[in-house]
């Protein structure tokens, strides 16, 4: 499911790396620069124009910054949005299931009820294991155990006496349930690529050093504002990291996962 290092990484570790690396940059593009300009202060008219086309390419670097942390949010936002829409609409299709049985005899009912609800509870655990992959797989088998149960019952009720109209009703219901998962785990493995987030972070380092490579003097007053853009970008990069992770993080997917989970209240009529 975590197949690369920045995926495998938490957001907050990639954050205060990034925060780190920013504030060292800074310093260390502060010192290139001042050994730079001593060297070229012989020239001031060369110097002067110097200043003028840095100040122009670091206004650029800024702002393509700010364009590319603009789309990587937009990506992580619209993943999030469909993250929560698409356990809705699978909490919805597995309810409209469950009612389904009962068009069926008791003693039908009772064992489709039986089945649904193991399968209800292993949807959930697939969404409570976080990043552990192995319980992660095991929960993906046990549900894909139960639909497969559920179907084969189903089909086998559809070709006995007296049983048209229910399957009629809960074959297609039950196509939904299972395709649905499909349809999620699509989205979850669908994810912002790699080169974007660490094109996001090479930019962001750049313009702390380009940053630091412009200024003649950084004071104490001066390393407060840099430290707040610094951690202000982390944050903001954090942010767009975790909401395009809904699975784990402190942003997740609670409206979706809550409408799974309280389907257990269909088994307590």
């Amino acid at each position: 499911m975590f197949t690369t290092l920045i995926i495998k990484t938490e957001a907050w570790l990639l954050s205060l790396l990034l925060f780190v690396v920013m504030l060292f940059l800074a310093w260390l593009g502060n010192r290139l620069g001042n050994f730079w300009r001593k060297r070229k202060s012989k020239d001031t008219a060369k110097e002067t124009e110097t200043k003028g086309g840095f100040g122009s390419l670091e206004a650029g670097l800024f702002g393509l910054f700010g364009f590319i942390l603009a789309i990587t949010f937009g990506m992580s936002g619209n993943k999030y949005d469909s993250h929560r829409n698409i356990l809705v609409e699978e909490a919805n299709d597995i309810g409209t299931a469950i009612l389904r049985s009962d068009l069926y005899p008791d003693s039908i009912r009772t064992e489709f009820r039986k089945d649904f609800k193991q399968y209800v509870e292993a949807r959930i655990s697939v969404f409570e294991v976080g990043t552990d992959t192995a319980r992660y797989f095991d929960a993906k088998d046990t549900s894909a155990y139960y639909s497969s149960k559920i179907w084969k019952r189903a089909t086998d009720m559809s070709v006995k006496p007296g049983m048209l109209i229910p399957s009629n009703q809960m074959i297609p219901a039950l196509n939904a349930m299972i395709d649905i998962t499909t349809t999620r785990e699509a989205n979850l493995r669908a994810r912002i690529p790699d080169i974007i987030i660490a094109l996001l972070f090479v930019l962001a380092i750049t313009c702390t050093f380009v940053a630091g490579f412009g200024s003649e003097i950084i004071r104490r007053k001066d390393w407060i504002i840099i430290i707040g853009f610094a951690l202000l970008t982390a944050s903001v990069i954090y942010v767009t990291l975790d909401i395009g992770r809904p699975m784990r993080g402190l942003i997740t997917s609670d409206i979706g996962q809550n409408a799974i989970v309280e389907l257990r209240e269909m088994f307590e009529q």
